[in-house]
């Protein structure tokens, strides 16, 4: 074939250009015809770039195919079809030049044009190329002065038999972030492998040879744009551990239930609307990671995955739980934040050894009073739910060590919730308490206790016997005077009181040995003990928007004082050694 000139291509008639375009390209004369621009853009691009999409999304639709095409190429939105195919091959010509510089020199007889058939021909050859980089001794392979100038299709020829020479032992590759956006059927020669990490490329399909990897153990395929997965996947007898996270996968074929070895699947920030119930013959299944999906019912055959460890399925559409996810009888996590959940099945309480629970932000009005029966429960999160009202059952949670309420809409606690010997941390923070059962005094393990945005008026005594409580949070709301057993908290650093009614705080306060933080903006204090010069670790203090006239010269003596905040206060009576010492 001879080189075409420019001006022989003008001089060619409609009927005739296209079919010489379409079998050659002459990239030095873009721009330069405009018959051959417009012929390009009317007749030829558009639907060429639909068929691009084709190779890579095959059962996708056209906006999905589109949407994954200008992912891999790092295509702009706003650019018309036209001008998407030209950096398309743009960059496959680009890359292919890099790879075999022979093949497109200036004069070369060999020259391809804007086809699906020379597109789908360097797309498999430059990705043959670039597997051969990663496998060991590939790249000085590739160097060889007599294979590094051969054509594309030449060297693809030469992979098979050089991988089944110099690969048939190997039995783990790392091809994570190698730039494939097509998976070579010569992977299948790797015949003993048993890891394969192909995560961070732009993998859109994967070949149906990989289901003869017999002996994989491990496939990693997280960070692709895969939108689908062979029925030939169910054929990797060996495989243990499955990941395929942040992809674009909208369905599992039911083959995934041969997997009869997988104790780890990661399916999670992919398009899943359903699960396969094949999904229950998982029997050796430890970790199912299928949270950011789009997830609104599971299958009943959840329940026969007998050796679950974790379920992870935040993030997703589910209205209910089947019940009998109280089959799951190894199960210790599970999570469900973020879902659209108004009940609980009674049979959660079936979980022996549950010990982790989130449920934060779903549409909960109640709980079960059988979650009482969850044994081995050490953190239950209930945040943004629409709770008026907990069981008493609650207290019966005797290794409960963190329980987030916040959020909610309770308007008590029962009585109960002094049986929570190991609590540890306890968030009601935005709700509609107005007062605490003096029970909460019972909670001797109790570190951090968070009640802002509540309407509390007054605290009871015995939160004096918080023995242990570090953390104490009760801005906004109602309280008008401390209890004088607030004193009693010797391990309290942390203490925040702003926005509520107090008018003075009791001498006791004076007490807290611990105490390095407090709180006490926007209150009506008119007046502070002297007492509170013996908070000897005290580092910050504030006191803005009060009625305090004066202050008591002891708190010259709190050496360890760094923060004095006293803005809007009519201030009358300062002594000299607090004024110099914080510049006031």
């Amino acid at each position: 074939m001879h080189p075409i000139s420019s001006a022989s291509i003008e001089s060619l008639p409609n009927e005739l250009l296209l079919p010489i375009l379409e079998a050659c390209v002459v990239p030095s004369l873009f721009g330069v015809c405009k018959r051959w621009h417009h012929l390009l853009a009317s007749e030829v691009m558009p639907p060429l770039y639909k068929q691009i999409g084709k190779v890579h999304v095959p059962q996708g639709n056209v906006k999905e195919q589109a949407l994954i095409v200008d992912r891999i190429y790092k295509l702009e939105e706003k650019l018309s079809e036209t001008a998407k195919v030209n950096a398309i091959f743009r960059r496959i010509f680009t890359l292919a030049k890099s790879l075999s510089a022979l093949e497109f020199k200036e004069k070369t007889e060999e020259k391809r044009g804007l086809t699906l058939t020379n597109y789908s021909s360097y797309l498999l050859n430059i990705n043959r190329l670039l597997l051969w980089k990663m496998l060991p001794g590939g790249e000085e392979y590739l160097s060889r002065e007599k294979i590094k100038h051969l054509p594309l299709e030449k060297k693809g020829e030469l992979l098979r038999d050089w991988i089944a020479e110099n690969c048939k032992n190997l039995s783990a590759s790392v091809l994570s972030k190698a730039g494939l956006t097509y998976l070579p059927p010569e992977i299948c020669q790797l015949s003993q492998l048993q890891e394969l990490y192909l995560n961070q490329n732009q993998l859109t399909t994967l070949p149906t040879e990989i289901g003869q990897l017999s002996q994989l153990a491990r496939l990693n395929l997280n960070q692709n744009q895969l939108t689908a997965l062979p029925i030939e996947i169910g054929q990797l007898s060996q495989l243990q551990s499955l990941d395929l996270k942040e992809s674009q996968i909208t369905a599992l074929p039911t083959e995934i239930g041969q997997l009869s070895e997988l104790t780890h699947l990661y399916l999670n920030q992919n398009q899943l609307t359903a699960l396969p119930a094949k999904i229950g013959q998982l029997s050796k299944l430890q970790w199912l990671y299928l949270n950011q999906n789009q997830l609104t019912s599971l299958p009943a055959q959840i329940g026969q995955l007998s050796q679950l460890q974790t379920l992870d399925l935040n993030q997703n559409q589910l209205t209910a739980l089947p019940a009998l996810i109280g089959q799951l009888s190894e199960l210790t996590r599970l999570y469900l934040n973020q879902n659209q959940l108004t009940a609980l099945p009674a049979e959660i309480g079936r979980l022996p050894q549950l010990k982790g629970l989130q449920l934060n932000q779903n549409q909960l009005t109640a709980l079960p009073a059988e979650i009482g029966q969850l044994s081995e429960l050490t953190h239950l999160y209930l945040n943004q739910n629409q709770l008026t009202a907990l069981p008493a059952e609650i207290g019966q949670l005797s290794k409960l060590q963190v329980l987030h309420l916040n959020q909610n809409q309770l308007t008590a606690l029962p009585t109960e919730i002094g049986q929570l010997s190991k609590l540890q941390w306890l968030d009601l923070n935005q709700n509609q308490l107005t007062s605490l059962p003096a029970q909460i005094g019972q909670l001797s393990q109790l570190q951090w206790l968070y009640l802002n945005q509540n309407q509390l008026a007054a605290l009871p005594a015995e939160i004096g016997q918080l023995s242990k409580l570090t953390r104490l949070e009760l801005n906004q709301n109602q309280i008008a005077a401390l209890p004088v057993e607030i004193g009693q908290l010797s391990k309290l650093q942390w203490l925040e009181l702003n926005q509520n009614q107090l008018t003075s705080l009791p001498a006791e306060t004076g007490q807290l040995p611990q105490l390095q933080w407090l709180y006490l903006n926007q209150n009506q204090l008119t007046s502070l003990p002297a007492e509170i010069g013996q908070l000897s670790q005290l580092q910050l203090l504030y006191l803005n928007q009060n009625q305090l006239t004066a202050l008591p010269a002891e708190i010259g003596q709190l050496s360890k004082l760094q923060t004095l905040e006293l803005a809007e206060n009519p201030l009358k009576d300062i002594a000299e050694k607090i004024r110099q010492r914080f510049q006031l």
